[in-house]
């Protein structure tokens, strides 16, 4: 893991590494979920359920 400071090396690339072989990643199919916004995000108190945007 990364100490402060450090920069986190970047997964696809060999650095350090004994095996000759690139290591399989896969893309995330998944679409990211969307961010919390306004009273949501900003207050303690409970907020209204977040409405879908059309």
């Amino acid at each position: 893991m990364a100490k402060a400071g450090m920069r986190r090396p970047d997964i696809t690339e060999p650095h350090g590494t004994e095996a000759r072989q690139r290591m399989h990643v896969k893309k995330n199919e998944v679409e990211p979920v969307p961010e919390i916004s306004g009273k949501a995000k900003a207050g303690h108190e409970k907020a209204k359920p977040m409405r879908k945007s059309e």
